[in-house]
């Protein structure tokens, strides 16, 4: 075999054609024996840019297309071996190169060519030689155009091709299932997982609409997203132990036209996530009834607890108003404080279990902190002096005085603290603060401190006390009992009010307790409301006579805010040497406030020795404890001109300052004390009591016919619409759990007997403890409410109220 029938042989069984890479740049092949012409060639061509190789014979370019793919081939025809016919012949046998553009260059005349057929099969194009420069740069030029664009198209097309065959790869992979559907919405594509999921192949989907695989009944509109989107949730019936749960969203393809050519879509299996919602779904509902029960529990727990406290509290309040010897009255007091306890540790129970279950609701009412403050400091003022602790209050001038917020809460949290801080001090003080931290245009942030000169908590325990059912002292021994809830329902309920609590307590030295509380700015409100404001008071020089440091500051702060010059000195004795220094001077002081128990010369040894030295004579105003008594003969003769009981107030400081410095009631001494200090008055009225328990009948009948008042009684509701119908009453007092009716149905049955002719005050008397069961009682139509157990106080005081407001209302005859 020659050598040019192997080379042949090759060739036709070369590898099929592969498509041109990136890499390819259109180069120009030049086939020639001659080296001239070649030379001449690359000269006409170079100005074009391309890139030339050069052959100098067939069987040299034959091995050149096994290298590269060139953009044209301009091919001598006469050439020895392998002419240029045979050359091209062969070019065209290899699948790689059988469209390359080839150009034959010849150089006979078109006179002398025999067969113009072979040209034509052979090549695209031929030129004479010698050819045109121009002519041939132009030919040239639109072949290498030609080359690149199809270099370029073959390349998209494999990139598309491979883009599309690694999405197949993803779809196949992909945990969820992916199909596609043509502008009919029949399924053109759907994955693997899609028929797993559906227990459909993917031929037999292929035409089907896209809903096919659900009931007719489960065709509803979709849920449509902003985008065109759209969602659906179906029950599959596909095949397999129990229906699934599938999740399909798709997303519209535009068309051309604007419209929409398909959709592209997912489905889901959703059963898991949906048992785990029903699943969650049910727990919430569990928890919910749960916690419902647990509040209905604790409810009738109250009602049932409070029921016969109510008997045992009245019955012992009224048995210490009665004649008892010592002993007696010791151990009717003891039954009576041990009841008050078990009372607390009902109401913290009952406070913490509605803070756990969220079910807190914060009013929103206007208040003044400051008298707030005050009326908590009073309640607890006997528990301090019992003690024999000194409790003051301070409330600094820039506290607003009137906010909104919930008052109600503020004053439990205060009452907690402080009844704190007495129970974990031996001796000492008690000193409560409230200052202004922040303040805007419509909201006060207000801080109070309750401080202790107690035992202290140790560092390691201060976090923990503010959880629930802990103590700083845990260990048997431990000498202060409680439940351990106080503080964390206070943390909790300022932490609903927007504010933050702590404490500050180095062992030993006592512990500061502080809380704060984001209040509205009331805009309605003046700087001091007029009830509250301090009579304008002269300037004048003040002695302030008090043996407690913290205390004789605080009052010579408050006089100096009410413009008087305060000195204050801690004993009798040195009182004296003020006063004689200040009248050598020839500046008296003008008015002496003396705190009456001091030790050594207390505070009325101390008026009778002013009283006794002339020249030194000045109005006294003699502060006392709740227990601190003062014959009038006495106070007279010794310059006392006003009484004031600690707790010190502002107000009652500058009402008995203004006594003092203008002269009023220079002859009898005023006295300015505590609420409830006054004996009570006699009434008169007649009430209805519908109340089912005797105990707590014989508890009201006594503490109400005690001032005079006149009670009915009857055992259920039906029977209390019966006597209200029957008599006028001034008031009705009513429980709310009465058999065969009740209070609730006996209150409207007797709205509407009376309709808008009369309206007789009913008062709720319940052992419901609740605001939802105040709020329910007022709603049902009731007109005040009392919650057991009631104390004597309250029960008179709502009870005068209520026949005073109907008194005012009745037409005269």
């Amino acid at each position: 075999m020659t050598a040019e029938s192997t080379l042949r042989t090759s060739i036709t069984e070369a590898t099929p054609p592969l498509a041109p890479g990136p890499g390819s740049d259109g180069a120009i092949l030049v086939v020639d024996d001659d080296e001239v012409k070649r030379l001449a060639l690359r000269a006409i061509l170079t100005p074009l840019g391309h890139r030339i190789v050069e052959a100098d014979s067939g069987v040299a370019a034959l091995r050149c297309l096994m290298d590269e793919d060139f953009a044209v081939i301009l091919l001598d025809v006469r050439m020895p071996i392998t002419d240029g016919f045979e050359t091209a012949a062969l070019i065209r046998r290899r699948g790689q190169s059988e469209l390359t553009p080839i150009i034959f260059i010849t150089a006979y005349s078109e006179d002398e060519i025999e067969n113009f057929d072979r040209y034509a099969e052979g090549a695209v194009d031929f030129m004479f030689a010698p050819v045109d420069p121009e002519e041939l740069r132009s030919k040239v030029t639109v072949f290498v155009n030609l080359f690149r664009n199809a270099l370029s198209l073959a390349f998209q097309a494999k990139e598309s091709q491979t883009s599309a065959n690694q999405w197949r790869l993803l779809s196949d992979a992909a945990p969820i299932g992916i199909f596609r559907t043509d502008d009919r919405n029949r399924f053109e594509y759907t994955n693997p997982r899609w028929s797993e999921i559906t227990g459909i192949s993917a031929e037999r989907a292929a035409g089907q609409a896209w809903d096919f695989i659900f009931d007719e009944g489960q065709r509803g509109q979709p849920t449509i997203g902003s985008n065109g989107d759209r969602c659906h949730r179906f029950v599959l019936c596909a095949e397999g132990p129990r229906p699934r749960d599938v999740l399909v969203t798709c997303t519209p393809i535009p068309s051309d036209q604007g419209g929409v050519a398909g959709w592209v879509g997912t489905l889901a299996d959703v059963t898991t996530e949906v048992a785990a919602e029903a699943a969650m779904s049910d727990a919430r509902d569990e928890a919910t009834a749960a916690s419902q029960l647990k509040s209905d529990f604790l409810a009738n727990m109250s009602h049932e607890i409070r029921t016969p406290m109510n008997g045992v509290i009245g019955m012992t309040d009224l048995l210490l108003e009665t004649a008892l010897d010592a002993r007696q009255r010791d151990y009717a007091q003891t039954v009576r404080n041990s009841a008050e306890a078990l009372l607390a540790i009902l109401n913290d129970i009952l406070d913490f279990s509605k803070v756990e279950a969220g079910k807190v609701d914060l009013e929103d009412v206007r208040f003044d902190p400051r008298m707030v403050l005050e009326g908590v400091v009073d309640l607890m003022a006997g528990a301090a002096q019992m003690k024999g602790l000194e409790l003051i209050a301070v409330a600094e001038a820039s506290v607003p005085t009137a906010v909104t917020g919930d008052s109600g809460r503020v004053r439990q949290i205060l009452t907690n603290l402080i009844g704190n801080a007495i129970k974990f001090t031996a001796k000492g003080e008690v000193v409560v603060r409230a200052s202004l931290v922040d303040a805007t245009d419509s909201s006060a942030t207000i801080r109070f401190d309750v401080a202790d000169s107690g035992v202290g908590i140790a560092p390691e325990k201060q976090r923990a006390i503010f959880e629930p059912f802990v103590q700083g002292d845990t260990s048997t021994s431990r000498r202060y009992g409680g439940t351990g809830l106080g503080l964390s329902i206070s943390a909790q309920l300022v932490t609903l009010m927007g504010g933050s609590c702590g404490v500050l307590s180095p062992p030993g030295e006592g512990s500061t307790f502080w809380f704060t509380v984001t209040a509205g700015l009331d805009s309605t409100r003046v700087d001091v409301p007029a009830a509250r404001v301090p009579p304008k008071l002269p300037a004048a020089s003040v002695l302030v006579v008090e043996d407690n440091t913290t205390q004789r500051t605080v009052l010579c702060e408050l006089l100096s805010d009410m413009g008087m010059s305060p000195v204050g000195v801690p004993s009798g004795a040195e009182a004296m040497d003020a006063l004689v220094a200040a009248c050598a001077a020839g500046q008296p002081f003008q008015v002496a406030v003396v705190d009456q128990s001091m030790p050594g010369m207390d505070g009325t040894a101390l008026c009778a020795a002013i009283a006794d030295e002339a020249g030194l004579a000045l109005p006294v105003v003699l502060m006392t404890t709740l227990k601190g008594t003062q014959g009038n003969g006495e106070a007279v003769s010794a310059g006392i001109v006003a009484t004031l009981s600690k707790p010190i107030h502002r107000n009652d400081l500058a009402r008995c300052m203004r006594m003092a410095l203008l002269g009023e009631s220079l002859g009898a001494p005023h006295v300015v004390d505590s609420p409830g200090a006054s004996s009570r008055e006699r009434c008169t009225g007649r009430l209805l009591l519908a109340e089912d328990n005797l105990i707590n009948q014989k508890v009201a009948i006594a503490m109400l016919s005690s001032v005079g008042y006149v009670v009915d009684t009857v055992l259920d509701g039906a029977a209390a619409v019966r006597a209200a119908s029957e008599h006028r009453y001034d008031a009705i007092l009513m429980d709310c759990q009465m058999p065969e009716m009740n209070g609730y149905e006996a209150t409207a049955a007797i709205r509407a007997y009376e309709g808008a002719a009369r309206h007789t005050p009913i008062i709720a008397m319940t052992a419901g403890a609740r605001r939802e069961d105040r709020d329910r009682c007022l709603a049902e139509g009731m007109d005040n409410y009392v919650s057991k157990p009631v104390g004597k106080d309250t029960l008179l005081a709502v009870v005068a109220q209520s026949v005073a407001s109907n008194s005012a209302n009745r037409p005269m005859l």
